[in-house]
């Protein structure tokens, strides 16, 4: 872990716009944390908040998702443009398979018109902040795509929630990064990998798993990050 990150809280806004203690979500809930830094990222940004709505009906943009149900904050900017920040907690609740394991979400928001698309995590808040920021000022519709873990849903400890979601990072299974105008480039990139059995070993929904299951994840993990970071090579040839 960058030692920056571990001070992330004294590089942000200190305005609130809700307290911590004030929320519904249960206790190291990846959503409620997400969601504390979005709110900072638009401080300051001429941001009307109050015309956010959230959408839970996978429609436009989101009629092919892989994360059907997943809460989407919607917020206006100029003309008919939105801000499309959906916060994943991997649809909890029902049978998760390798193929909902890795986000195609950006790529098809991108596909769909949007001209600016990532995915973010809390465990890298500034990361997801510059995001959050950048999705905002582009002049047209953008999408972030965030990773929520769930301590209920998933199996793990609450006070792991940002390890949970770094190890995602780590193990490649929801990796960071971003596409504008149609250019690829990975924003974070550990050239260590973690294996996906280290990731999913520390989480009781996987406790059924076989290692037929878990390898066939791996090679799919491995395969679907070579594409995407020839997507992001590409771009920079």
């Amino acid at each position: 872990m960058d030692t920056y990150t571990l001070f992330a809280g004294q590089f942000l806004p200190f305005n609130e716009r809700y307290l911590p203690g004030g929320h519904n979500a249960c206790a190291g809930s990846g959503t409620a944390l997400a969601l504390r830094h979005v709110y900072k990222a638009l401080e300051d940004k001429s941001t009307d908040l109050a015309q956010a709505r959230w959408d839970e009906t996978p429609t436009g943009i989101f009629a092919a998702s892989e994360t059907p149900g997943a809460p989407v904050l919607i917020i206006p900017k100029a003309g008919e443009n939105r801000l499309y920040i959906c916060f994943d907690a991997e649809a909890v609740g029902k049978k998760t398979i390798p193929d909902q394991l890795i986000k195609k979400s950006p790529a098809k928001a991108a596909a769909s018109g949007c001209l600016y698309a990532a995915t973010a995590s809390p465990s890298h808040p500034f990361d997801l902040i510059e995001k959050i920021r950048r999705g905002w000022s582009i002049a047209g519709s953008a999408y972030i795509h965030i990773l929520c873990p769930c301590p209920m849903s998933w199996g793990f400890e609450m006070e792991n929630t940002v390890r949970i979601a770094r190890m995602a990072v780590e193990a490649r299974v929801f990796p960071l990064y971003e596409i504008a105008e149609g250019h690829y480039n990975i924003t974070v990139e550990d050239m260590r990998p973690r294996t996906v059995a280290d990731y999913i070993g520390r989480q009781a929904r996987f406790a059924s798993w076989k290692k037929a299951q878990i390898a066939t994840l791996q090679e799919q993990t491995d395969r679907l990050y070579a594409q995407l970071h020839n997507s992001a090579a590409h771009e920079m040839n």
